[in-house]
């Protein structure tokens, strides 16, 4: 790595690297948790996909596709693009909603780029998708499987909320479903993205959200209230170690985050969170509440409205609904994402 002046946080995460490596691998690999990836990449999805394909304490039995970042045929396809580049088969890849529940889809290519990964252009892929579509794949797996699934989604929960409108038993059957969505305000930076009060996966289909926050399926929620924590952001420094790594998950990782980090210096990595609160849950803290989403008003669509009013006695609070991510470990968690996308 080049050497021009780096910033304490780069050498403090050098200085631990193998104290904190060794850490977060203990005892896991042996018993990996089984996990369904449903994401849109999308940017960050795959930082996200890749960090999963690298995180020895994560099994991954399937991702499933949705519209959001792009459209879910462009979002399928990257999803192949991105694990044959990284040489990994064997995964079933199952294309799910083409749309929000209830409205027309909005997607994020000007953000993401005109491809979803950063005008990055891969080459089509030779893997194929699978041929069940990704509500009956879910459906399937949890039931076969009660109990010992966990679901990240780092996209809208249209998949979540369709499975869960057609197999209500869906909610018992799932371990735990991790989201990276919403903003809870319960941080400094626990405000929207798309809106002053709405991040991007909720407001893209609220009714999907509000389906999925009241079915009573275990959630733990990874929001912009920790995503976007200073502590816990790609800098350039950082990203130059994904640049001059041989590792084919750090090289494209560096490819397809490019343009975001030449446009503002930096990269929030708001999917890969979610994945890494999986694989070693201590690097947050979280904290239950009762959160509904609003889908009536044009101006707060998509807001997670979280209720924090702890002085209201017991007979007037309603119950927790969602475990909520409240503070992260950024220097963990960096080194954790930088060590695993570089290894080889």
């Amino acid at each position: 790595m080049r050497n021009r002046g780096r910033r304490p946080q780069v050498a403090a995460l050098e200085k631990a690297a193998n104290a904190t490596w060794q850490s977060l691998s203990a005892g896991t690999a042996s018993m990996p948790k089984d996990i369904i990836l449903d994401m849109d990449p999308g940017v960050d999805d795959a930082l996200a996909l890749m960090l999963a394909c690298g995180s020895a304490e994560l099994r991954i039995r399937a991702v499933t596709t949705v519209s959001g970042n792009a459209h879910v045929d462009k979002t399928s396809i990257n999803t192949l693009k991105v694990l044959e580049w990284i040489g990994v088969s064997g995964i079933p890849v199952a294309k799910g909603m083409a749309k929000p529940l209830s409205r027309n889809l909005e997607t994020s290519e000007d953000f993401h780029g005109a491809d979803g990964l950063g005008d990055t252009n891969l080459p089509s892929p030779k893997l194929k998708l699978d041929p069940r579509q990704a509500v009956d794949l879910l459906i399937q797996e949890a039931q076969n499987n009660p109990k010992m699934l966990t679901i990240i989604a780092t996209g809208p929960l249209t998949n979540i909320a369709t499975v869960l409108q057609r197999d209500p038993s869906f909610a018992e059957n799932v371990k735990e479903l991790v989201i990276m969505g919403g903003a809870y305000n319960v941080t400094p930076y626990g405000y929207g993205n798309m809106t002053p009060v709405a991040e991007f996966n909720i407001y893209a289909d609220p009714e999907a959200a509000k389906v999925t926050f009241n079915s009573g399926v275990p959630i733990t929620a990874v929001g912009l209230d920790i995503t976007t924590d200073p502590t816990a952001t790609l800098t350039k420094e950082l990203y130059e170690k994904l640049e001059e790594s041989s590792s084919p998950r750090a090289r494209l990782g560096a490819t397809v985050t490019k343009r975001l980090m030449s446009q503002y210096g930096f990269v929030h990595l708001h999917d890969p969170m979610a994945v890494a609160v999986v694989a070693d849950p201590s690097l947050v803290t979280t904290k239950k509440y009762h959160v509904d989403v609003e889908t009536v008003s044009d101006l707060t669509r998509g807001q997670t409205v979280t209720d924090r009013r702890e002085w209201l006695p017991d007979s007037y609070k309603r119950p927790p609904n969602v475990n909520v991510c409240t503070r992260i470990d950024g220097q963990r968690f960096l080194h954790m994402f930088i060590e695993r996308m570089t290894s080889t």
